[in-house]
């Protein structure tokens, strides 16, 4: 792959993440907005159904996505240190990996309703 499709795949990546974590914000701000406020028991059964639990795990891999892409962008364009630029990338995949992980395990645990 030539380095121009590289960075129009990365860049068609950035706009279809950001579209989609707009749109979900949007809904979920009008959601709130609409309903008032929650009880826990109620945010549970929400966040437990399979339609908020989808969305929002789609939300969360979008918004890693996009962190990625932009840190990197950002690491390639910016660190001409080879070895700091992989070094940072790297931690910021850890970092990534792990917030997604830490997601899904919050969204299995309201999905189950354990606390």
């Amino acid at each position: 792959m030539s380095r121009a499709a590289q960075g129009l795949r990365a860049w068609l990546l950035q706009r279809f993440t950001a579209i989609y974590l707009a749109l979900y914000l949007l809904s979920m701000g009008l959601l709130m907005l609409l309903h008032g406020p929650w009880s826990y028991a109620q945010w549970r059964a929400w966040m437990g159904s399979p339609w908020t639990g989808v969305s929002t795990m789609i939300f969360a891999l979008a918004l890693l996505l996009h962190a990625w892409v932009g840190v990197r962008d950002v690491l390639i364009d910016y660190l001409h240190a080879v070895w700091l630029r992989l070094l940072l990338m790297a931690l910021t995949a850890l970092l990534l990996l792990g917030s997604l992980l830490w997601t899904l395990r919050a969204l299995l645990l309201a999905a189950i309703g354990t606390p």
